[in-house]
């Protein structure tokens, strides 16, 4: 159960940081944790305005986003850095986005159309730093709960079994976190373990 909870978190933050400016590693355990996804995923959302109903999962986004938000303000989303991502042969990596790709496909067909508008209205609102509106932020991070919520807990093993074995932790971690404020980055981690809570708690 752990284990689970821990990919969990994996994914939430690995889904912000690669395509889109929502997320990048913290500290410590959390930099450890979110590295390994943070290579893969793509960043999906819902539309900017907010979403008819709420939920727990609506809540707890919206609680991280407003909380990690002076955090996403401080990463340079101009640099080459996320292209490097992961320093691995082309092959293995490729063996680890097919997780992700199969992942996709068990999720909910609406959730993830609702995902991929959001993430080009999202683009289409940033601003010349890269930077999202938190409006945005906040209905990509409710519909990235919501999607992997969608899929059963093996699917989310399958994703963090293949890219934890790159370990990039240990070097892409600390770079991150040299970048940032530690106590705006110790709050991101926060909500995000909280979300993560939510998000497994409604995982089928």
């Amino acid at each position: 159960m752990a284990k689970t909870a821990r990919a969990v978190s994996v994914l939430l933050a690995g889904v912000c940081l690669c395509c889109l400016p929502a997320f990048v590693p913290g500290p410590g355990r959390f930099a450890r944790s979110v590295a390994p996804a943070a290579a893969g995923a793509g960043a999906l959302g819902m539309l900017g305005a907010a979403p008819a109903y709420a939920d727990k999962i609506d809540d707890a986004a919206k609680v991280l986003s407003e909380k990690s938000y002076p955090f996403l303000k401080e990463i340079d989303w101009t640099s080459d850095v996320y292209a490097k991502l992961p320093t691995q042969p082309p092959l293995k990596v490729m063996t680890a986005i097919d997780t992700m790709l199969k992942m996709g496909a068990a999720m909910d067909p609406a959730a993830l159309k609702t995902g991929v508008l959001a993430h080009s209205q999202a683009i289409a609102n940033m601003d010349s730093k890269g930077v999202a509106t938190l409006a945005d932020y906040t209905a990509i991070n409710s519909a990235i709960g919501h999607m992997i919520s969608s899929v059963p807990a093996s699917k989310t093993m399958d994703v963090y079994n293949a890219f934890a074995k790159f370990n990039l932790g240990s070097d892409v971690g600390p770079y991150m976190m040299s970048k940032v404020n530690a106590a705006d980055a110790q709050a991101a981690y926060k909500a995000l373990m909280d979300l993560k809570d939510v998000v497994k708690a409604s995982q089928r």
